[in-house]
């Protein structure tokens, strides 16, 4: 009976689910931000050393204020306290707002979240000016209000998903493994696995023994026998 032969099935292959599409950022936009902050940093850094190197009007006319006070029934021991905090927080946005630039420039995550964190500092600053010169009813200088909705517009800009998803690293793709006995590729050491073939045993046709072997057949020649 002939041998039979095979046919050898090959599994099909199963990945896993392909990879999620890498999101797209904008480093330029970054660099933007980035350049846009350090602007506005400045800008801060300028209005707290002017407040440092110019008195405020409790300090250079207090009798003035003092009558100020008087019509307006502020409280004249808020200023100091609010002139303080005041200079405080326009300086501590403008080192904030650097080092955000900074980190944004060198692709760091938590660069956007500083620019964006230092908008609270400059909200907090321009109120500190409102409630002082609302004190002594005066108006004061325009300048904290307009450097702060710069913050503001640079924050929100800071955490837009083209800068975010433009300083994470980029995701690399990720494959299931191969299932079925294929080679692994991703290891070059090792060696390539295939399908075991299966063994199948051999049959060969019955083989006649060779002559003066096995039992004598037909009469024996003469002179042998049992004697008669």
């Amino acid at each position: 009976m002939p041998n039979q032969g095979w046919q050898q099935q090959q599994p099909q292959q199963q990945w896993g689910p392909p990879p999620a599409p890498p999101k797209r950022g904008s480093f330029a936009m970054a660099v933007a931000v980035a350049v846009a902050a350090f602007g506005v940093a400045v800008y801060w850094a300028i209005l707290g050393v002017m407040r440092i190197i110019i008195k405020r009007p409790h300090q250079s006319e207090p009798d003035v204020v003092a009558r100020l006070l008087a019509q307006t029934g502020g409280n004249g021991d808020l200023l100091a306290p609010l002139s303080i905090a005041d200079m405080v927080l326009k300086l501590l946005a403008a080192v904030v707002l650097v080092f955000g630039a900074l980190l944004i420039v060198l692709r760091k995550v938590p660069g956007a979240f500083l620019v964006a964190g230092a908008v609270l500092l400059g909200i907090l600053a321009a109120a500190c000016h409102f409630f002082y010169y609302d004190q002594i009813g005066w108006s004061g200088t325009s300048d904290t209000y307009v450097v702060a909705a710069l913050t503001l517009v640079v924050g929100v800009a800071a955490i837009l998903p083209p800068v975010t998803n433009a300083l994470q690293p980029a995701a690399q793709p990720q494959f299931g493994h191969p299932q079925g006995g294929h080679p692994q590729f991703g290891n070059p050491g090792a060696q390539p696995q295939f399908p075991q073939q299966p063994q199948f045993p051999q049959q060969f046709p019955p083989q006649q023994p060779p002559p003066g072997h096995g039992p004598a057949q037909g009469p024996p020649p003469p002179g042998y026998g049992p004697p008669r």
